[in-house]
């Protein structure tokens, strides 16, 4: 954590700005985070639990994300009871957008370094990468493979 703590704390005000453009509150975000990583819509319950908020919170919450187009709510196959949410489009770029904000900070970093610095930083990472692939399941819709980077 000593080494990812200074590139979290330097992107925190980026990723502050993006959440404050969407006003969303840290439980509503954390269900943005939950949903992309569930791999399936979950019941409104399910979610409340994830985020430790009451089923009624819980319900307030989704609500005004469906409402501005972050979350999808459909009926239950099965038991029409039940609603499920989704993340919609919008959602998926809004996590995007925070991502993006946190990767400037690593970019600013990066950039910084000398070329030699560069290698050996590449090389440390690409044993990272490949010790975390072999001892951790990637998150659904996660990629592992490091972004392309344009010439």
């Amino acid at each position: 954590m000593g080494v990812l703590m200074p590139l979290i704390k330097d992107s925190q005000s980026g990723v502050a700005a993006v959440m404050a453009g969407f006003d969303l509150t840290f439980s509503q975000l954390r269900m943005l985070w939950i949903l992309d990583h569930a791999g399936s819509d979950l019941a409104v319950n399910e979610l409340a639990e994830q985020v430790s908020l009451s089923l009624p919170a819980a319900g307030r919450a989704v609500d005004g994300m469906v409402r501005i187009g972050l979350l999808t709510r459909r009926e239950d196959e099965v038991d029409r009871r039940i609603k499920r949410i989704g993340l919609a489009e919008p959602g998926r770029e809004t996590l995007e957008k925070i991502g993006r904000a946190r990767g400037q900070s690593a970019d600013r970093f990066v950039e910084a370094l000398t070329k030699d610095e560069q290698a050996a930083l590449a090389g440390a990472l690409a044993t990272l990468g490949a010790l975390t692939r072999k001892h951790f399941a990637a998150p659904t819709g996660a990629s592992c493979s490091p972004p392309e980077k344009s010439a």
